[in-house]
């Protein structure tokens, strides 16, 4: 009857409302669940992007640190280093101080023996010069000349004291025969016989005797100059030691304080370098763990992204085949109302609105488990 064909209408109508209601539900269901997840892929990108910044941060502040630690410890190696090689620069001047100080108190010993002895050959120089200039005047008032020779042998004992042209100038007057001119090669003494009768010889006699004394007197004052430079070297050379004793004494002082400090140095170095290695031991520690921990944290926004990513394109699939399924059901069920209404129009038969029934009824069967998949999806 017309009311069963419309109320099988109604009926079809009904069930349609009912599918397109799911179908806009799901819909409304992932658009939601997309914005939840953009929402909370916002938050967690920030947070991550925030605590990656943050220990990064805190990764190069402890790198930093460590670099530091290092350079420390280098710093602190490099310094006990040097001051242990200044100590043993100090041991070695102090040895050699010590060892300068006592070749020279050796030269000194030897040197000053040395001036005793020239000292006293000076004296005994002076004394044989003094006597011989006695002992020529004695003579050569007693007319006695040819015995001045006897005494230069004694005397040339002590040639290495004396001016050499003026000794050699002694000598070769003193070896003349009677002071006249006449060499004697055999060095014998001779007498002189009866009186003087020869006044111009006797003028010759005494010019030579004048000159040997004069001669005697330059030897002595030559020696007089000899012992005085001899006397002022020598207290020069006392004074150069006394002076470069007491500077090295006094640099001994300084150098053993130094040693003293250095020393005090070193072992407080040594004490900083044990606390050196552990602080860069410490902080290597905490620049390992805090390239952990930023490595961690990165991994995990990497992982939050690709779920994000995965998810996304999940829900966007998912609202692509509910969209297909929305504009085809649309469409199949506009063309069957249109179907329906003219079935009515022209069919009164049952059979004929059963088969529309069963129509309606496939199409909810064919689109059912696909939006079932989607809901459960």
């Amino acid at each position: 009857s017309l009311a069963a064909l419309l109320q099988m209408k109604a009926q079809a109508s009904g069930a349609i409302d009912s599918a397109m209601g799911v179908l806009f539900d799901l819909k409304k269901a992932s658009l939601t669940e997309r914005d939840d997840l953009n929402n909370r892929n916002k938050t967690e990108e920030a947070d991550g992007t925030r605590a990656v910044a943050e220990l990064t941060q805190i990764l190069n502040v402890a790198q930093n640190n460590y670099q530091n630690g290092v350079e420390h410890r280098e710093f602190v190696e490099k310094e006990i280093e040097d001051t242990e090689k200044h100590i043993v620069w100090i041991e070695n001047r102090l040895a050699e101080i010590e060892r300068k100080l006592e070749e020279l108190a050796v030269q000194r010993c030897h040197a000053n023996a040395l001036f005793v002895q020239s000292l006293k050959e000076h004296g005994d120089a002076e004394k044989a010069i003094k006597v011989l200039d006695a002992e020529i005047q004695r003579l050569s008032a007693a007319g006695e000349l040819s015995e001045i020779k006897s005494l230069t042998d004694k005397f040339q004992l002590y040639g290495h004291l004396f001016e050499q042209d003026a000794l050699k100038s002694f000598v070769e007057l003193a070896g003349v025969d009677d002071i006249t001119g006449h060499e004697d090669n055999n060095r014998g003494a001779l007498e002189l016989k009866g009186p003087d009768t020869n006044p111009g010889q006797r003028n010759l006699k005494g010019t030579l005797v004048t000159k040997v004394l004069n001669l005697l007197k330059k030897l002595l004052d030559h020696l007089a100059a000899s012992r005085k430079n001899l006397e002022e070297h020598e207290i020069q050379a006392a004074y150069d030691y006394a002076n470069f004793k007491a500077q090295s004494e006094l640099e001994n002082v300084t150098l053993r304080a130094d040693h003293e400090r250095k020393s005090a140095y070193l072992a407080k170095l040594e004490i900083d370098l044990e606390v050196a290695r552990e602080n860069e031991d410490r902080t290597l520690v905490i620049r390992d763990d805090a390239q952990i921990n930023l490595d961690s944290a990165v991994e995990d926004l990497e992982i939050k992204r690709q779920f994000y990513a995965q998810e996304l394109a999940r829900i966007t699939e998912d609202l692509a085949v509910m969209e297909e399924v929305i504009n085809i059901f649309q469409s199949r069920v506009a063309n069957m109302q249109d179907v329906l209404s003219k079935r009515i129009d022209q069919y009164q038969d049952g059979q004929q609105l059963g088969g529309i029934s069963s129509q309606a009824g496939d199409l909810q069967k064919q689109w059912g488990g696909r939006l079932n998949e989607v809901s459960r999806a």
